[in-house]
């Protein structure tokens, strides 16, 4: 356990330290004057108003796990969602990878406050406590120290023993008790263990096999979330499976088990082996370099390993799958470091491909079909949307950002890292499945719409927002982009990037959509979370540019707040947390939002307001709640809510539906519905705002009902939960109903006519070319 009593009156107020860079407990918006000889530290926040800044509650803890991946789950008929979310090692604990005595140890040695020294001094002393064990019979001897895995280790004991996939109940009474701490360093046991109970492990436990970090992920129709490719041992190296999670029993679905976590489950640290052959280089028949060992044939199986996939729910209710990266395991490890990062093993990284064909999962068969037909070379996780392109329900498109030319008939994909560009394509998924030379290898079926400014790496921080009519028109379809990546003036290194404040915006319901400039971010970074809010504008959280020298330049603490309507930006209030390309954000059904995510060791760096030389070492998981402005009025009291006394459980297009609200329904400025999905590193190709038109009959309007239109068509609004939300006319919105909206059983119908027809098809072409 770890708390700090040293006290020391400032100004009136009790700050606990420990001198002379301690570790010091204020209130927020309550910042000591930093130390003159840290410079750049933590400024004190100037944003306090509530009803223009919102504002910040205190720091919940998160257990065991990094939310990198995480979103909200509905139970059918559910009032409230929960949240799932894992990290690296999902299907392991903590316990597996380090070992809890050695990080005893270091605590005990005083490694927490040694600080951020001099390279190659990171502070991560935590480091020797991960398993060689580990290392050589599960992760095939590569590199584990590197990335996430170092965020394993973990000074709060007990969550070594814990699963790193959990599911959060956010309605438990204890889910977020807290003692008011707002600073990572001052987390402890204590705090953590005021809402452990409001947590449950859904990993090995529950059925899962495979190590889900770097994953895609979409919601289906029915509430399960499928999770597309993975991390097959070191990064890079992608996973054939598709895993998916049912919240109706917290269960995974059957996939075959490797023999790696199998004999890692029936001998935990090979301490049987070992004890037999001091020697061996793994468990008996099952050498980890080999694909069987670590993924045996499942029928579920994407036809290409894929690390950072994108994964986007279609409106006939299948998953298209988007880009990725692999590499050749059986290379092995190398000792010689990867003269780009050194962070990996040298022949090993050099192998990575990105997979250019994209693949169509199908849930009524779990199979997954190629479209070798429709080849496109993407940067990792590429921002996909679904358009609507015309009148009929069939006629969408998928639509993503950054594509580049991938003509090629290899099977092993194609090496290439950029730089990217902002070309952004749609895909006519009918046409290609309809492709009578659908396995051919071609690049057909896309169609170049326009080129945004600026590339991403890793694409990228983006809100869709989609208003409509009376007549169940698309009035506009906006998607806004938030900042990206520009030659750097003056370099000779054509691949060179710096970090930019762009923010562009499209709107996909102009006859010629294109990319236009809006107002600039407050300032240059990467990895921005953002999140679309019931009255139609976007909260921008979390950030990084590392090129900057100074904390207040290289972490982006305020959050932002962007108006669609003006295109412009200003200061939210602003968080002591930083977090970046691992971060992630919410929006909860009390119209909050839920910032959580970040690798442990990033939690604490150097200029850190509560211990400023920075330590990794006293990073812990967590997450905050964040009140946005709409929730006060000009005094900064709460301000009165709408509320939504009736409304249906279930929707279907074209229909209109009844809704009841408390008091007259002239008080009543808009209504919303709220796409929940699973995000990671940015991406949120599953989460949509959709403004819904109404009408209030005077009569019936007095008694507080009002008649909505639902959306007209599927690539408006794909099947699946949502959050339903009313607006008063002064922008405060209600509690959120929860909502399923679903196709009419005719379309069902239609849309099984089709996926049988594909089937059949994918048949005779399977059967043409075994005959061949």
């Amino acid at each position: 356990m770890l708390r700090w009593k040293y006290v020391l009156p400032i100004l009136a107020a009790t700050i606990w330290c420990v001198a002379p860079y301690g570790v010091a407990q204020v209130a927020a918006h309550d910042e000591p004057p930093p130390p003159s000889d840290i410079p750049g530290q933590f400024q004190p926040d100037t944003c306090t108003n509530r009803a223009l800044c919102g504002e910040l509650q205190p720091l919940t803890p998160m257990q065991s796990a990094e939310g990198v991946h995480a979103g909200l789950v509905w139970k059918k008929g559910a009032e409230s969602p929960k949240l799932i979310f894992h990290a690296r090692f999902p299907e392991f604990m903590g316990k597996d990878i380090a070992d809890p005595d050695a990080i005893d140890a270091a605590i005990a040695a005083g490694k927490l406050f040694n600080g951020i020294g001099a390279p190659p001094n990171d502070g991560n002393d935590f480091d020797f406590s991960l398993r060689n064990s580990f290392k050589q019979l599960v992760y095939g001897g590569f590199l584990l120290r590197q990335g996430l895995a170092r965020s394993v280790p973990t000074r709060i004991h007990y969550n070594l023993f814990m699963e790193r996939a959990l599911l959060f109940d956010p309605t438990h009474p204890s889910a977020f008790a807290n003692h008011g701490v707002f600073d990572v360093a001052l987390l402890d046991t204590d705090d953590f263990e005021l809402n452990l109970s409001a947590f449950k492990e859904t990993g090995f436990s529950r059925g899962l096999n495979y190590n889900l970090y770097c994953n895609g992920a979409a919601t289906l129709e029915d509430g399960r979330v499928v999770f597309v490719g993975g991390h097959d041992m070191n990064s890079n190296n992608g996973l054939f499976k598709v895993n998916i999670f049912n919240p109706e029993t917290e269960t995974w679905a059957p996939r075959t088990r490797p023999c790696t976590r199998q004999n890692w489950a029936d001998d935990p640290f090979g301490t049987k082996l070992f004890a037999a052959d001091p020697h061996a280089p793994y468990y008996p028949g099952c050498n980890p370099l080999e694909i069987e060992s670590t993924q045996p044939d499942d029928p579920s199986d994407m036809k290409y390993a894929r690390w950072y996939p994108t994964a986007i729910i279609l409106p006939n209710s299948k998953v298209l799958v988007l880009g990725g990266t692999d590499q050749d395991a059986t290379l092995g490890p190398s000792p010689v470091p990867f003269p780009r990062d050194n962070n990996s093993d040298a022949a090993f990284r050099a192998s990575k491909i990105h997979q250019v064909v994209p693949e169509i999962y199908d849930p009524v068969t779990d199979r997954t079909i190629a479209l070798e037909n429709a080849r496109k070379i993407w940067s990792v996780y590429p921002q996909a949307e679904i358009v609507q392109t015309g009148p009929g329900r069939n006629d969408w498109k998928v639509c993503a950002i950054g594509g580049q030319s991938a003509i090629s008939d290899s099977p092993l994909g194609i090496q290439f890292d950029g730089p990217y560009t902002g070309k952004t394509w749609c895909l006519d998924v009918h046409a290609a499945l309809a492709d009578p030379d659908r396995n051919v290898p071609a690049e057909k079926h896309w169609t170049l719409i326009d080129e945004a400014a600026e590339g991403h790496d890793y694409c990228c921080s983006t809100a869709s927002l989609l208003t409509l009519g009376k007549k169940g028109q698309t009035l506009s379809h906006k998607v806004v982009l938030f900042a990206g990546k520009e030659p750097i003036p003056g370099s000779t290194n054509p691949n060179a990037r710096r970090a930019t404040k762009t923010v562009q915006m499209i709107d996909w319901a102009q006859p010629n959509p294109h990319w236009v400039r809006q107002g600039d971010l407050l300032q240059t970074g990467l990895n921005h979370h953002s999140v679309p809010l019931p009255d139609g504008t976007v909260v921008i959280t979390s950030g990084r540019d590392t090129s900057k020298g100074t904390f207040e330049e290289f972490h982006s603490l305020r959050l932002q707040h962007f108006n669609p309507v003006d295109g412009s930006v200003r200061q939210l209030a602003k968080t002591t947390v930083s977090r970046g390309l691992h971060g992630n954000v919410f929006l909860m059904p009390d119209a909050t939002i839920f910032i959580v995510g970040e690798d442990r060791i990033n939690l604490v760096p150097r200029g850190d307001r509560a211990f400023p030389p920075g330590d990794p070492d006293l990073g812990v998981p967590n997450g905050q709640i964040f009140k946005p402005p709409y929730l006060f009025k000009a005094d900064g009291t709460l301000a009165p809510r709408p509320v939504i006394e009736s409304a249906p459980k279930g929707i279907t297009y074209r229909e209109e539906f009844d809704i009841s609200v408390a008091g007259p329904a002239s008080n009543i400025g808009s209504i919303v519905l709220m796409r929940t999905d699973v995000n990671t590193h940015g991406l949120t190709t599953g989460i949509r705002y959709v403004k819904l038109a109404f009408e209030v009959d005077d009569k019936k309007g007095k008694h507080g009902r009002i008649e909505v239109k639902a959306p007209s068509h599927v690539a408006q609004a794909v099947p699946g939960n949502y959050m339903l939300f009313v607006l008063n006319k002064a922008g405060v919105p209600s509690v959120a109903k929860h909502v399923h909206l679903t196709r009419h059983e005719d379309e069902k119908h239609e849309d099984e006519k089709h996926e049988r027809e594909d089937r059949e098809r994918e048949e005779r072409e399977h059967d043409r070319h075994a005959n061949r």
